[in-house]
């Protein structure tokens, strides 16, 4: 795929179907995906006397919580109510890989944990599903 700008039809969106589990495609049960960002911890360090906020970083960084939705749909091994469906609880239990290529070969990796999942019903339109999953290793580009 050429540099440059992408569709959505380039988007790859990849999760485990529980941890330590296997891979799936899940780009045909994803509606939105939040934002996938890496973003630098910093600390406050403006001294009195000064009338604005300084900020240092702390060497920390962190991928903010994502938030996936889609509609609601129970295929047996790739059906996002059975890969998201269940929460991770285990402290000890392996976590689950993502990966998203929004094209042009570039895929951000990262490890996770699957913190919660709901689905939704509204009068005149599908059911639909909203899970959020959270860093539990770095988020790296390659």
């Amino acid at each position: 795929m050429a540099a440059g700008k992408q569709g959505s039809a380039q988007v790859v969106i990849q999760y485990d179907d529980a941890p330590g589990g296997t891979l799936r495609n899940m780009t045909a049960h994803i509606l939105t995906i939040g934002g996938i960002k890496k973003e630098a911890i910093t600390q406050q360090t403006n001294p009195f006397g000064t009338g604005n906020e300084a900020h240092t970083p702390v060497g920390v960084t962190r991928v903010p919580d994502i938030t996936i939705t889609g509609l609601f749909d129970s295929t047996l091994t790739t059906g996002p109510h059975v890969v998201f469906g269940t929460p991770d609880t285990d402290p000890n239990g392996a976590t689950r890989t993502l990966t998203f290529t929004p094209g042009d070969s570039k895929t951000f990796t990262m490890e996770t944990r699957l913190v919660s999942y709901q689905v939704t019903g509204n009068n005149g339109n599908l059911t639909a599903y909203e899970a959020v999953i959270r860093q539990a290793g770095d988020g790296v580009w390659s």
